[in-house]
Formats: C-alpha cells, structure tokens, sequence
C-alpha cells in the first residue's frame, strides 16, 4: 500500500483517517498589458470598421451600439465592475457632478454596497454619454426605455473586437476586471483597497492579485 501523508487532525470516516486533499494550485490571471489595452480601447474608438449589418440596422444604429460597447467596456477598465453588475446599472447609480461621472453604486454579491470612484479621464466622458438619461433608465439599456443588453452579447461583442484589434488572448469580460486589478497593483494599491474596489469577500480572494504585479517589478529591477 502506498505511504499516504496524513494530517494530524485530519478527518475521519468510519473510524479511518482520511488523507487531505491536494490543495488547487494558484493560477495567475489573465489580463490586457498596457499596449494590447490600448490597442483595444483604440479599435473600440474606430468608427471607420463599423461592420455592416445583414438584418438592415442602419449605420447610425451601429455607430450607437459601438458607443454603448466602448462605454460599457470602458467602465470595466476603469471600476472593475462585474459584467452583471455594470450591465445592473442605472442612471440615478452614477453619481455626476458638473457633468463629470464621479462614482457608480453598485450591488454586490451578496446583495452588498459599495460606491467605486472613477478616473477623472473616463468620467469626464461617460458623464458626458449620460448626461440627457433618464435617472430611471438602466446605463447599457439597448434603446430608451429597454432592458439592457445581454452579459452574452456583450461577451460576443467583446471577442469580436478583440480579434479586430489582434489580440489572440481568450479575454472575457471578467479578464477585463483582472486587468484593471493588475493596473490597480502596478500602480501602487495596496491589497486592502483593491479587495474594497473589487467588493471581495475576503483578502483571500484577493491574494491572487499579489501575483500579477509585473510591470511594477520590472520598474522596481530597473532600478538596481
């Protein structure tokens, strides 16, 4: 019989110890580096690759829904939001000051608050996008009055600029959180806030961005 390591207070079931099970090991995320982030936002930007549509929407209606993608992929680069929870988001959430976006509320897991500031740049220009809505409206709503798009078509959507911009990485909406994290970390955050900002539950959940600190470690050797 195999030696198997057991834990001293390990568990037991009809009177046997039963071995600890191996522990997952910790994968680092994946994320945009700067360039690949601003090669996407860029492409996001381009009207001139506007697709045409085969159902007959019009180019002004592509040039909107374009709008919409590059402000609700925007704000996760910025806020690292969840796809649901932005796409949960209503206009009277969105706390604007002499027109700039200054903070989103947002409903967390667990039914739980918490307001996330936003960077003086992107605020400025999703103040803008909002500044004639309905405090009633949801953010992302497909057309005035509408539910908002779906977390499937944003996904679709996504993956399609993705491959327009040449970015072969599988990058889904969550990877746009991790990316905005790592930002969070190479520029300096502390551990402690970047769990506040990303509304985790524990420091736990938040470890494995302790990981993905590259562009600050570079800067760090590239000191020596």
């Amino acid at each position: 019989m195999p030696n198997i390591a057991l834990k001293r207070d390990a568990p037991y079931r009809g009177g046997v110890a039963l071995a600890e099970k191996p522990k997952r090991p910790l994968r680092i995320p994946l994320w945009l580096e700067r360039e690949e982030q601003a090669r996407f936002e860029s492409t996001l930007k381009d009207r001139r690759n506007i697709p045409i549509n085969i159902f007959g929407n019009n180019k002004a209606k592509m040039t909107a829904t374009r709008r919409r993608y590059e402000l609700l992929f925007g704000l996760l680069l910025n806020s690292g939001l969840r796809i649901s929870e932005a796409l949960c988001l209503k206009t009277a959430d969105v706390r604007i000051l002499d027109g700039l976006a200054k903070s989103v509320r947002v409903i967390g897991k667990g039914d739980k608050e918490r307001l996330v500031p936003l960077p003086g740049a992107f605020g400025a220009v999703f103040g803008f996008w909002l500044k004639d809505r309905a405090r009633g409206e949801f953010v992302f709503a497909k057309a005035p009055g509408q539910k908002p798009v779906s977390a499937q078509a944003a996904r679709a959507y996504l993956r399609g600029m993705l491959k327009k911009a040449g970015i072969e990485k599988k990058i889904s909406p969550h990877k746009l959180r991790h990316t905005y994290a790592t930002n969070l970390l190479n520029a300096g955050a502390e551990r402690v806030d970047i769990k506040a900002l990303l509304g985790h539950e524990s420091l736990a959940t938040t470890q494995i961005y302790t990981n993905v600190g590259q562009e600050r470690m570079e800067q760090v050797v590239g000191r020596l």
